[in-house]
């Protein structure tokens, strides 16, 4: 078997690759802001993410010398650095815009220029959650079935889906999206907020908001 047939082999067995067009975010704000934004408004937000990086980890490790022999790097820690960088498409009332600007508001405010506390009595005041979904898709066929109207000019028709004639049936292929790999970024919040450029040569274009979250951690759900 060649190096093409073991890579097929792999492929098939794996099901495919994943793919970066295929994702799902969902935003956990903090408390704070669920009775400014309902649920609805958040879930909408989320299916506004363009996108996304999901974010790394890193090993540290210092040089350590035992006698003539060469250096030996150990890990000696490990950290999340860089921000999730994400893009959302701007609806016209700029309500994700809005959003956001209220979540940095839990942090500080810009009037008085007095920070919140981090933690206060067990809740955080201005940190959420985001979960990253990596997402494939399985094929499934969808059946509805609809009774044919009855002009026999009788008191109804009692045909039931046992008996299929009297039934129009209908089959759709469609694909239905499956989360294959998840993470949950803890303690998050908007620290930076990108600008909003215009111009008039981008009459087609659809405004995007950049925002860069940053986090404590990140664990496979």
């Amino acid at each position: 078997m060649g190096a093409i047939d073991n890579f097929y082999s792999l492929m098939v067995k794996s099901k495919g690759f994943a793919r970066p067009a295929r994702y799902e975010v969902v935003l956990h704000p903090p408390p704070g802001l669920t009775d400014l934004f309902p649920n609805s408004s958040v879930e909408g937000f989320s299916l506004m993410c363009d996108s996304i990086t999901m974010p790394g980890h890193d090993l540290q490790a210092t040089g350590i010398k035992f006698g003539t022999e060469v250096v030996t790097q150990m890990v000696t820690s490990h950290g999340y650095t860089g921000l999730i960088s994400a893009t959302f498409y701007l609806d016209h009332n700029l309500d994700l815009k809005e959003f956001f600007d209220a979540w940095q508001l839990q942090a500080v405010n810009t009037d008085t220029n007095a920070v919140s506390y981090y933690k206060k009595d067990g809740v955080f005041n201005y940190v959420g959650s985001i979960d990253i979904h990596q997402l494939t898709s399985v094929p499934v066929t969808i059946t509805t079935e609809t009774l044919e109207e009855d002009t026999s000019g009788g008191s109804g028709d009692h045909r039931t889906s046992a008996n299929k004639h009297g039934f129009v049936e209908e089959r759709v292929n469609t694909h239905e999206p499956i989360r294959t790999y998840s993470i949950k970024a803890e303690e998050v919040y908007p620290e930076t907020i990108g600008a909003i450029e215009y111009a008039y040569a981008t009459v087609d274009e659809i405004a995007r908001l950049t925002v860069g979250f940053q986090y404590r951690r990140w664990k496979e759900i």
